[in-house]
């Protein structure tokens, strides 16, 4: 088994760091990559309800999502949710696949410009 360093998921908005570490406590049975995808999402999702799509503290959500460290727990989150998408999620899903380039949802997932 080899190991993987867990990246440290770090705002510079306390009340983002505060969502984001009660959401990753709560989420358990999954690796640390995906609880971290979970608890990402998770304050995505609350910072949007209540500050709308334009909120810097949602931006910076999605910029920590995208990072390269956490992308194959991105992948996995996606690849195990299958159907089970919602409508605003797949919007979501595919807002992700757009700015990271490539299909996360596919269990290949090739970049949508190679070049």
């Amino acid at each position: 088994m080899r190991w993987r360093s867990l990246t440290v998921v770090n705002f510079n908005d306390p009340q983002l760091q505060d969502c984001y570490d009660r959401a990753f406590e709560t989420v358990i049975g999954f690796s640390d990559e995906m609880r971290q995808v979970c608890a990402l999402i998770a304050t995505h999702d609350f910072f949007q309800m209540i500050e709308g799509p334009h909120s810097a503290r949602v931006h910076e959500t999605i910029d920590q999502l995208l990072l390269p460290e956490l992308r194959a727990g991105l992948r996995e989150w996606y690849r195990r949710c299958g159907v089970e998408l919602d409508q605003a999620a797949i919007s979501f899903r595919d807002q992700l696949n757009q700015l990271a380039g490539e299909k996360l949802e596919h269990p290949t997932a090739t970049p949508l410009n190679p070049s």
